[in-house]
C-alpha cells in the first residue's frame, strides 16, 4: 500500500462527481458561449474542474506557467475574434498572471480569468494560499486591470455572476474580467436552471449623432485627407466600409502597429503602418516630408481621421509635432474616456467605426461633390509619395553580413511564408523590424502587445493563436531575452502537437536596451549582454525541433523546413546586436 496521500483531499469533495455541480455548469456555459479551449495550470483549488472538461466538450490546455496560460488566452481571443479563458489557483496562480492580464487590459482584449480559491469556511484563518482579505485578495489586485472582479458567494448565483463577467468583458469595449469561485462552492449542486448564452460578439453600434454632424464640414474644406486605422476598426469589422470610402475619394489609409493588416497592405490605398518603425510612405501621408534644411518637399495631411486608436506614444510617432494635421484632427472611439495624449486639439466623435461609415454613406450628399472635386489633387499628392522609398535602408534586406541583420531575417521570412501566415511579434527591437519589413494582408494576422509591451509573451500568444486557428500558419518572432522569460511554453506546444514556428532573433543581448543605452558607456552596455544559448537544443529537449542559422544564404532552406514541420520548430537566427532600428525618431523607446 502506498504511503503517499493526497494533501488536497478533504471532506468537501463528496459532491465533486455530482452531474449538476458548479464546475460542470460553468464549463458547459462557457462551451455554449463558444469556448472550446481553456488554458490553465492545475492546482488543488481547481481540482473539482479537472474531471469535467471532457464532459463539457472543452479541451484543457495545461501550460508551463500561469502567465503562459493568460497570454495564450489573449492570443486565442485576438486570433478568434471572441474571448479567451484562463484559469489559475488563488494567490500565486492569479498573481503570476498579472502582467498578461494588464497587457490585455491596456490593449482592450477580452480575457476571462477564472480563479479557484480555498473553502469559504477557511478564509481569514491563515490557511495555505488564502486569497481572502487577510491573505492575498486577488480581487483587489485585479480590479485596476479588469472591468469586473468578483467572487461567487453561493452556488445558485454562479450563472448570474458568469453572465455579469461576460457582459462587462464584452461591453462597449473589450477588457479582461475575473470571477473567483471557492472550492466548496465549486462542488455544490446547481439548482436546475438552464444557462442562456449571451454570445455578445457583435460590437456596440453607437454613434454620437450630434458630434458626427461636424464631420462633413471638415471634409468639405480639405484636399489632403488621411485615415489612421486602429484596432477599433478591426473590432468593429469596418474594413470593407473604410476601403469603399477610401477608394471612392482616393484617401490614403495607414494603420497603427496593432491594427497592421486591418486593410490589406497590398491594397492600392494602403501605405502600411504609421509611427516608430512604420513605412516611410505611411509617415509621409500623415506628416509630409521636409529636407534637412526644413524645406517642404511633400505637404502633410490637412485632415487626419484617427479611427479606433488612442493617441499614445507609439501611435503618434513619439508625439511628433508633425503628427498634427494642418486643419483638423478628428478622432472616433467607442470609449469617450480614453486619453487622447499630449492635449491634442481634436474633434472627438464617440462611436463605433463601422457605424460612422454607415452614417457617412447616408449623408454623403453633404460632402460628396467637394471630395470628388479635390480627388485629382489628392491622387497627385499620393503619386508623389509612391515614388519615394517604402522601406528604410533597403540594402539590409539583401546583405551578406555576419552576424545577420534582423531586417534580412524578416524579409526572408515574409518571402517563405504563405500569404495568410499570422505573425506574433514579441517585445524588443525585433518588434520594429517585423512592423517595417513584414506585410500583413488581413485583420488579426499581426499580433502584438503594443501598449504595455511586456517581454516574453511571443511563444505563448502564438500557441493561443494556433489553437484558435489550427489550420493557419503562425510564426512567433522572439528575442533571446524574451525566450529566457517564457520560452518554456514551447513545451506546451510540443505536448499538444502545435506546429508553431518560433524565429529567435538571437543577438546575445537585450537588443532594444543596447541600442538605447549606447550613449551611457561600456558599463551600461555590458549589462545588456546575454550568454549565447542554442535555442534549437532547448526546443529539442522539450519535444520540438529546429535549425541554427548563421549565414543569410541558409535562411530560405531553414524557413522551408519550418513551414513543413509538424512539431514546434525554432529557427535560431544569429543576428547582430547593434542593428539600427528602421524609421525611428530620436529617443523613442521600442516596444
Amino acid at each position: 500500500m502506498s504511503n503517499c496521500t493526497n494533501s488536497g483531499q478533504n471532506n468537501t469533495n463528496q459532491n465533486q462527481n455530482d452531474p449538476n455541480n458548479v464546475t460542470l455548469f460553468v464549463l458547459q456555459a462557457l462551451k455554449q458561449e463558444g469556448i472550446d479551449h481553456i488554458f490553465l495550470v492545475p492546482g488543488t483549488t481547481l481540482a473539482p474542474f479537472l474531471p469535467n472538461f471532457s464532459k463539457a466538450g472543452i479541451s484543457a490546455i495545461v501550460t508551463a506557467h500561469e502567465a503562459g496560460a493568460a497570454f495564450m488566452a489573449d492570443g486565442f481571443a485576438r486570433a478568434r475574434g471572441g474571448f479567451g479563458v484562463c484559469m489559475g489557483i488563488g494567490g500565486p496562480g492569479i498573481t503570476n498572471m498579472i502582467t498578461a492580464i494588464s497587457a490585455a487590459y491596456f490593449d482592450r482584449s477580452p480575457v476571462l480569468v477564472v480563479g479557484g480559491v480555498i473553502e469559504s469556511e477557511w478564509q481569514g484563518d491563515g490557511a495555505f494560499q488564502d486569497a481572502s482579505p487577510t491573505g492575498i485578495d486577488e480581487r483587489e489586485i485585479l480590479r485596476p486591470i479588469t472591468v469586473w472582479a468578483e467572487r461567487v458567494p453561493l452556488a445558485e448565483k454562479v450563472g448570474d455572476f458568469l453572465q455579469k463577467a461576460i457582459r462587462a468583458m464584452l461591453g462597449v469595449e473589450n477588457r479582461p474580467a475575473f470571477i473567483s469561485i471557492p472550492r466548496d462552492i465549486q462542488q455544490k449542486p446547481v439548482p436546475a436552471k438552464a444557462y442562456k448564452p449571451l454570445r455578445l460578439q457583435e460590437p456596440a453600434r453607437i454613434l454620437d449623432q450630434k458630434a458626427v454632424k461636424q464631420l462633413p464640414d471638415i471634409l468639405r474644406q480639405a484636399t489632403r485627407i488621411t485615415i489612421l486605422a486602429g484596432n477599433g476598426c478591426v473590432r468593429s469589422g469596418a474594413g470593407e466600409e473604410i476601403q469603399k470610402f477610401a477608394k471612392k475619394y482616393s484617401i490614403p489609409i495607414v494603420t497603427t502597429l496593432r491594427a497592421k493588416g486591418a486593410i490589406s497592405e497590398d491594397h492600392p490605398l494602403s501605405f502600411g503602418f504609421y509611427g516608430s518603425g512604420g513605412s516611410l510612405q505611411a509617415n509621409k501621408v500623415v506628416m509630409g516630408w521636409k529636407t534637412d534644411n526644413n524645406k517642404i518637399e511633400i505637404p502633410n495631411a490637412e485632415v487626419l481621421l484617427v479611427l479606433g486608436a488612442t493617441l499614445n506614444q507609439n501611435n503618434t510617432y513619439s508625439w511628433n509635432k508633425d503628427f498634427v494635421p494642418s486643419q483638423s484632427l478628428v478622432r472616433v472611439d467607442i470609449n469617450p474616456n480614453i486619453v487622447s495624449g499630449k492635449n491634442y486639439q481634436e474633434t472627438f466623435i464617440n462611436g463605433d467605426v463601422k457605424e460612422l461609415f454607415h452614417w457617412l454613406h447616408k449623408h454623403e450628399n453633404l460632402f460628396d461633390a467637394n471630395l470628388k472635386a479635390s480627388k485629382p489633387q489628392r491622387e497627385e499628392w499620393l503619386q508623389t509619395i509612391r515614388q519615394t522609398p517604402y522601406y528604410d535602408y533597403l540594402e539590409t534586406q539583401t546583405s551578406d553580413t555576419v552576424p545577420m541583420h534582423p531586417a534580412q531575417v524578416i524579409a526572408e521570412l515574409r518571402k517563405a511564408a504563405p500569404r495568410n501566415t499570422a505573425i506574433v511579434a514579441d517585445s524588443g527591437a525585433h518588434t520594429f523590424f517585423v512592423g517595417h519589413y513584414w506585410k500583413s494582408y488581413a485583420p488579426n494576422e499581426c499580433l502584438t502587445l503594443t501598449t504595455s509591451g511586456p517581454m516574453g509573451y511571443g511563444v505563448a500568444l502564438g500557441v493561443g493563436a494556433k489553437f484558435a486557428r489550427p489550420l493557419q500558419p503562425c510564426v512567433a518572432v522572439v528575442g533571446d531575452g524574451g525566450m529566457l522569460m517564457h520560452g518554456i511554453e514551447i513545451q506546451t506546444a510540443a505536448r499538444y502537437k502545435v506546429p508553431l514556428i518560433v524565429v529567435v532573433i538571437n543577438n546575445s543581448g537585450l537588443g532594444n536596451v543596447y541600442i538605447h543605452v549606447e550613449d551611457e558607456g561600456p558599463k551600461a552596455l555590458e549589462l545588456t549582454e546575454l550568454p549565447t544559448h542554442n535555442w534549437v537544443d532547448f526546443a529539442r529537449s522539450l519535444g520540438g525541433d529546429g535549425i541554427v542559422v548563421e549565414y543569410p544564404d541558409k535562411l530560405a532552406e531553414a524557413f522551408k523546413c519550418a513551414f513543413a514541420s509538424n512539431v514546434p520548430f525554432v529557427v535560431d537566427a544569429r543576428c547582430c546586436l547593434n542593428a539600427k532600428l528602421p524609421n525611428e525618431p530620436s529617443g523613442t523607446p521600442a516596444a
